[in-house]
């Protein structure tokens, strides 16, 4: 199977082959607000590299969220017109079960923190790989993270946690696309939206 993987949720912006579980070719960069003027040549890099046009791609991988409101815009956009162009389904791959699977886990049990805004946090947790709680917004000290917990951007809010930042990768999303392919893949695509999980509403109540 070949998956053309896209992740903008974040400051960082990648795109990745991923065939039969390998990924092939990435190009990954942290670029904060800039992933509208770069995704496009990311794409083309990757393109050039791989002869992507001689390769029977199966669907296109997009991190859907939650996450940077703007970035996930401008990375579903950009997998929708590459879809529609080639005929392509679309695989929405969750963005907080990207940074799960990164192989950094700190044990069986832990959660995923990702930075919204201000105080507020997007949160999951896991046993092993699996989500045991769905994806949640809201203010840092209501989340109450296990012990055991892996965060991106949340820098400012932690005090005395020593939790390991990792940012969710292209190369993670297509390979989960890849694993979860039959579950997740979306064939017609056109009312696909981010998942925002509303934390704006969450900000303004303060």
């Amino acid at each position: 199977m070949n998956v053309l993987a896209i992740e903008t949720s974040t400051d960082w912006c990648g795109v990745a082959l991923v065939q039969d579980g390998i990924c092939s070719c990435k190009i990954e960069e942290q670029i904060p607000r800039k992933h509208a003027e770069q995704l496009p040549l990311f794409y083309e890099t990757v393109k050039d590299q791989t002869n992507l046009d001689d390769i029977q791609l199966d669907g296109v991988a997009i991190s859907i969220g939650p996450g940077s409101f703007t970035g996930l815009r401008v990375g579903l956009g950009f997998a929708k017109g590459l879809a529609f162009a080639k005929d392509l389904p679309i695989i929405p791959v969750p963005t907080l079960q990207i940074m799960a699977s990164s192989g950094k886990a700190p044990s069986d049990n832990f959660t995923v923190l990702l930075y919204s805004h201000r105080d507020i946090v997007y949160f999951q947790k896991f046993s092993g790989l699996k989500p045991t709680t769905p994806e949640k917004a809201s203010t840092w000290d209501s989340v109450e993270p296990n012990s055991a917990a892996i965060h991106y951007g949340c820098e400012k809010l932690l005090t005395n946690e020593a939790f390991q930042s990792v940012p969710p990768s292209a190369e993670m999303t297509g390979i989960l696309a890849e694993k979860h392919f039959d579950d997740w893949v979306q064939d017609n695509a056109y009312d696909l939206v981010p998942n925002y999980i509303s934390p704006f509403e969450l900000g303004h109540k303060k």
